[in-house]
């Protein structure tokens, strides 16, 4: 596809990142918002069907897009209001699906407990991107490791 044949459906470079960042994520929250309905009442493996669906974000053809998106965003105010959104509704799914399987915790708690389970997730994510012999399955591992000391109750 020509540019110009891009641009017939895109305004501007800007456009195209946020339609793309918007579609990646709509994709991202069905698999994840299915694992909830389906395994609401069993903790474990609710957290083996969410975590292992990071898998198809950190594909090698996914992971170095997301870094280039999150860069984008670090330049440009609208791609990171768009970024911001898609942030605030992946911690309201963690919300939702996770933290009603937490011991009790203060809101403070949850925060922190969610912002760690996004730091990894984007460590995933550049660990792909940096070093393509990564074993995505390991990351998976060690991603759903980190959830249930996280959340484990």
């Amino acid at each position: 596809m020509s540019v110009g044949h891009i641009y017939q459906y895109f305004d501007s470079k800007e456009a195209i990142i946020i339609a793309l960042c918007e579609r990646r994520f709509s994709e991202f929250e069905r698999l994840l918002l299915d694992s909830e309905r389906e395994y609401r009442s069993e903790y474990a493996s609710l957290v083996e069907a969410w975590t292992a669906h990071f898998a198809w974000w950190i594909e090698p053809v996914r992971a170095p897009l997301t870094l280039e998106i999150m860069s984008e965003a670090g330049r440009n105010p609208k791609v990171a209001d768009v970024v911001m959104k898609i942030d605030r509704r992946f911690r309201e799914i963690a919300r939702q699906s996770l933290i009603p399987f937490a011991p009790p915790l203060s809101e403070e708690e949850i925060e922190d407990r969610i912002e760690a389970i996004v730091m990894v997730s984007h460590g995933m994510t550049s660990r792909m991107t940096a070093d393509r012999a990564a074993n995505p399955e390991r990351l998976i591992a060690a991603f759903r490791l980190t959830v249930q000391k996280l959340i484990g109750s």
